[in-house]
């Protein structure tokens, strides 16, 4: 089974995955949630590690700790010790990628693109926006 998302009746993100990607719909679902610029920092970093321009990157939210590097995500739940996984890069990148997906679905998702594009002076490196 794929990781998918999805909006419920009340229109909160959830997502139903296989154990081992359930990590990474609760890491996105709880820490990037539905905000359009932290997921488009997430899918820079992504793209930009893979590409060589950037060795890696940290990143800390509410509930998961993740260590981005050319290997891979490696995700930490910051409550639950029981909740940690590793995915390679390649399989980080398309579910954040089909995350995306859900939170372009908003209107506002072209307002975030601009003002990110401005405050970061260069175009957002993922193509998929």
């Amino acid at each position: 089974m794929a990781i998918e998302f999805f909006r419920d009746q009340d229109g909160y993100l959830e997502f139903r995955a296989d154990r081992r990607e359930a990590c990474l719909g609760m890491w996105l679902t709880d820490d990037i949630q539905s905000v359009h610029e932290i997921c488009l920092d997430l899918l820079a970093d992504l793209a930009d590690i893979a590409a060589g321009r950037k060795g890696g990157e940290s990143w800390e939210g509410n509930a998961w700790a993740a260590e981005i590097s050319p290997e891979g995500v490696d995700l930490q739940n910051l409550w639950r010790d029981v909740l940690k996984a590793h995915y390679p890069l390649p399989e980080a990148r398309r579910v954040v990628a089909q995350y995306w997906r859900l939170l372009a679905d908003d209107p506002d998702r072209g307002r975030a693109v601009t003002e990110w594009e401005r405050d970061n002076g260069r175009p957002h490196p993922y193509g998929g926006l």
